[in-house]
């Protein structure tokens, strides 16, 4: 028996990918090991899909108006400087 060891980018086709697999004669068994990546890990370049349900997300998400942004960065930019000359 040899062991085979396949990466999937984009979790969505483990499962296609798995069910071909399976349909060859000279395969013993195949399966899915282990946890499926966060879709966003440091590790590894994002795939399409996973930027497409990121920006679909944000645009999903309540969010600040640029003013809103800008002051909220300026606070925490004024705590980050109080706090690095402590």
């Amino acid at each position: 028996m040899q062991k085979v060891i396949v990466n999937i980018d984009d979790p969505s086709n483990a499962e296609l990918l798995l069910k071909m697999v399976e349909q060859l004669n000279f395969v013993e068994s195949a399966r899915i090991e282990g946890e499926s990546y966060d879709w966003i890990n440091p590790t590894r370049p994002a795939t399409e899909y996973e930027c497409e349900k990121m920006i679909k997300e944000a645009e999903e998400s309540p969010s600040m108006t640029a003013e809103e942004a800008q002051e909220y960065s300026l606070k925490l930019s004024k705590v980050c400087q109080k706090e690095s000359s402590k």
